[in-house]
């Protein structure tokens, strides 16, 4: 960018003898000596110390979001290296983590605003908002100067506004790569702190929606200084604007306010979260070439958002390519989908897609899931979705079942292909951590409808872990009806199976829609039997048969009610304390179910660690 084009907005002669240029970071250089009136040399002296400190505000924001991802590594380090109990640091790090579990687990006080999360993630943003807001306002000239025009009777109104405005927008330069580094799959933070990427989202809608406020009043700012307050007009702005920074400053406000409009809940409902998703990210890019063009001197937080923006993509091809590209000759070499067969499960108000195939490829582990895109229904989306199947250490192939309820979007394309189609499918993957995790014992894993794709292979994990059954484990599944225990038919009447060889297991059913007395079984409504299904599902004299209680496995028909989230944590808790040892409860469902759970989780009064996970895919 012409640094001629920007100086004449700060009054400033480079053509006059004897002058020096000063130079200042993401900013025009100084003239030195200034030659203007008094109240102009003060009112520049005044927006060069502000600049250098805006400048030192960002890099000290930067500063301490890499010292807290420093200490969240070590900690992490730490307590993987099993040194987490005894002495003052771990006493410390266990009363700060019940204190965590206690009041920052629940759901905010304004739910209406922040949504289905944890007090804990709304601290974080109230922290960063109050960062922005105290030095935005800190080391701002508050101070007014009338100055002279040449040849004219009018006078000039300088005031620390256009400072308070670049401050603004300087720290919207800095958070950008912030944002986009919450926003990547390949998510950078998940490497370092073991959280994955999805639980970025909250925090990355949200700062997203700060630098969009940021923008707007670095904006309106500089619309009164150039409009209003510096004379005469309209010649002043009509020359401000017409300026090619300026242009592509303007550009920049309309992408960014579309980005945001676009990724309202009314805009997703509207045109479909497909078109969102390609949406967002185009504008994105062109959202930063604009930033770039309208004040390349702060090019370093374009090119840390580019670059981000950059690998996430890479990494993301170059996962698929390992799992789906092949070595060899003829129709053996190159990019090879998946073959996925189609099993329509349910009623049509009521539809679940069940998803078969058998791919080569190294195995996952247990609670990571993949993203999936179906390119005969579309190649611009894929879709986060957790294998119910367990997956074979020492197997050359590895199967792969997935549930997807059949909404709007994908999933009415893929049920619009009929019971028993085949459709290719390509994998991204695997994400996520593993679970149970490395510190678990006792756990307790909770499943509403579909979100059993998460927990079943979880706790069959935990059982295949204790060699010796001494901790308890437990399984829960909320489903609506018992013909949905068809999903899973013959997995579930496996794990019921292998009950005698695991004591410690338990297994609790509830159908929340469905009295105890189970007529008609057949999807038809007739009543008859059913074959036995190739892809897993039963016959309805096989689901009889699973529906009948046994030994630590039982159903529970509450027609119309839910069951108790407290209840069900704190029978698991006291259960657990009879032997001893850390708990973990894991989970996925509906987002009311969660919220429930967190709450309960809140409650928990135990000397154990009890940690708690919620899994948004199902």
């Amino acid at each position: 960018m012409d640094t001629t084009s920007i100086s004449p907005r700060h009054i400033q002669d480079h053509g006059e003898a004897n002058t020096t240029l000063e130079l200042h970071w993401g900013y025009p250089s100084r003239v030195l000596p200034c030659m203007k009136d008094r109240g102009t040399c003060e009112y520049l002296d005044a927006v060069y110390w502000m600049h250098d400190v805006s400048m030192l505000y960002t890099f000290i924001l930067w500063g301490v979001l890499l010292g807290i991802a420093v200490m969240v590594v070590w900690t992490r380090g730490w307590r993987m290296g099993g040194s987490r109990n005894g002495g003052l640091v771990g006493g410390v790090c266990e009363k700060l983590a019940r204190w965590r579990q206690r009041w920052l687990l629940q759901d905010p006080p304004a739910r209406w605003l922040f949504g289905r999360t944890s007090r804990l993630q709304v601290l974080i943003l109230v922290i960063l908002l109050a960062y922005l807001l105290i030095f935005s306002l800190v080391g701002i000239t508050y101070r007014t100067w009338l100055t002279p025009i040449k040849s004219s009777t009018r006078h000039n109104t300088r005031t620390g506004l256009g400072g308070l405005s670049d401050r603004i927008g300087a720290l919207a330069f800095a958070l950008t790569p912030f944002t986009v580094l919450l926003s990547m799959r390949e998510s950078l933070l998940s490497v370092m702190t073991g959280i994955p990427y999805t639980h970025f989202n909250f925090l990355h809608r949200w700062t997203g929606r700060i630098i969009f406020v940021q923008a707007a009043l670095h904006t309106i700012g500089w619309t009164i200084v150039e409009g209003k307050l510096y004379q005469p007009q309209p010649s002043v702005y009509r020359e401000f604007i017409r300026q090619m920074y300026m242009v592509f400053g303007c550009v920049a406000m309309f992408l960014l306010t579309l980005m945001v409009v676009l990724s309202t809940k009314t805009a997703i409902r509207w045109f479909g979260y497909e078109f969102f998703k390609v949406t967002h990210w185009v504008l994105a890019i062109f959202y930063l070439g604009a930033c770039w063009g309208h004040w390349d001197k702060l090019w370093c937080w374009v090119v840390a958002s580019l670059v981000l923006v950059v690998v996430d993509k890479v990494a993301r091809v170059a996962r698929t390519m390992l799992i789906h590209y092949r070595e060899g000759k003829g129709r053996d070499l190159g990019f090879h989908c998946a073959q996925a067969h189609v099993r329509l499960l349910g009623t049509p108000n009521d539809l679940v897609v069940r998803l078969d195939f058998d791919y080569e490829h190294s195995p996952w582990l247990a609670g990571q899931h993949f993203h999936l895109t179906f390119p005969s229904l579309s190649i611009w989306q894929s879709h986060p979705f957790t294998p119910s199947s367990q997956p074979g250490p020492n197997a050359k192939i590895q199967h792969h079942t997935y549930l997807l309820r059949v909404r709007k979007g994908i999933t009415a394309r893929l049920a619009s292909l009929g019971d028993n189609a085949t459709v290719p499918v390509i994998l991204c993957g695997p994400y996520g951590q593993a679970f149970p995790s490395y510190k678990a014992q006792n756990v307790l894993a909770v499943a509403g409808g579909t979100g059993v794709t998460f927990t079943l292979p979880v706790v069959l994990e935990a059982v295949k872990q204790q060699l010796r059954p001494r901790f308890a484990i437990e399984f829960v599944w909320i489903v609506r009806r018992a013909q949905d225990l068809r999903w899973l038919g013959s997995e579930l009447a496996e794990l019921k199976s292998r009950m005698s060889e695991a004591q410690n297991l338990r297994v609790r059913i509830f159908v929340t829609r469905e009295s105890g007395e189970v007529a008609e079984l057949a999807p038809d409504g007739t009543g008859k039997e059913l074959e036995s299904e190739d892809d897993g599902s039963l016959s309805d004299k096989s689901l009889r048969t699973l529906l009948t209680p046994s030994t630590h496995f039982s159903i529970g028909f509450l027609d119309g009610r839910h069951p108790s989230m407290p209840e069900i944590v704190h029978d698991f808790v006291e259960r657990a304390s009879s032997v001893g040892g850390t708990i973990e409860i894991l989970s996925s469902g509906p987002e009311e179910m969660g919220s429930d759970l967190r709450s309960a989780v809140a409650s928990v009064e135990s000397r154990d660690d009890v940690g708690f996970y919620w899994d948004s895919r199902g």
